[in-house]
């Protein structure tokens, strides 16, 4: 019976980005530091902590496109901040002006969810037109200028990518968009969180 070859037994400590040199092979070390990263747990941030590092606006959705800061909206810090998974709050009814910036804290919200809380989510607008309209608008330009979401759900054109223009799969949830007109959009869906914009219109 010969000894083994290798030098890391089955019962030894866990591997370091240093016991890759006793390894045989090329870029052993770059492998481990990629799977001890990924052993690393995700930031726990608010919703409005993940807009202001990850959400960029694009020049199709914003008249201000560029890195989204909350401090631009800083009474939208709070309604965001209330939809954190961490926050105790079950619901959360905000009363507004028109264009102060609550439907880009829901499309923060969305975003939040896709990379960092991921569940089944229906968004409502009040119409299926303008969920469609969102969708090309807002929720597309939201997934296209974020890497993080971009890697979540794959591009339109790729065949049975669960990306259409009222559905956004993504690993561990799906995206739904509907209008409060249709019956049969908010029929039989189950969903986790749900957002409701401007339905009363």
């Amino acid at each position: 019976m010969s000894d083994p070859s290798s030098t890391i037994s089955p019962r030894s400590s866990p591997i370091s980005a240093e016991d890759a040199d006793t390894l045989a092979f090329d870029g052993a070390r770059d492998v481990l530091r990629a799977w001890l990263a990924g052993l690393r747990p995700d930031p726990d941030l608010t919703v409005s902590e993940w807009a202001d590092r990850h959400r960029k606006l694009s020049s199709r959705a914003s008249a201000e496109p560029g890195q989204y800061r909350t401090a631009r909206t800083p009474y939208m810090g709070e309604v965001m901040d209330r939809l954190s998974p961490g926050d105790p709050t079950q619901r959360v009814v905000f009363m507004k002006a028109a264009q102060v910036g609550a439907t880009e804290a829901g499309n923060n919200w969305i975003g939040f969810v896709i990379h960092q809380a991921p569940g089944p989510m229906l968004a409502v607008q009040p119409t299926v037109e303008l969920a469609k309209r969102n969708s090309r608008q807002r929720i597309d330009p939201l997934i296209e200028e974020s890497p993080e979401l971009r890697e979540r759900i794959k591009p339109a054109r790729s065949r049975d990518a669960g990306n259409t223009m009222l559905s956004k799969e993504f690993a561990g949830g799906i995206l739904i968009m509907t209008g409060a007109n249709s019956a049969v959009g908010l029929r039989s869906t189950p969903a986790r969180y749900i957002f409701l914009d401007e339905v009363d219109a």
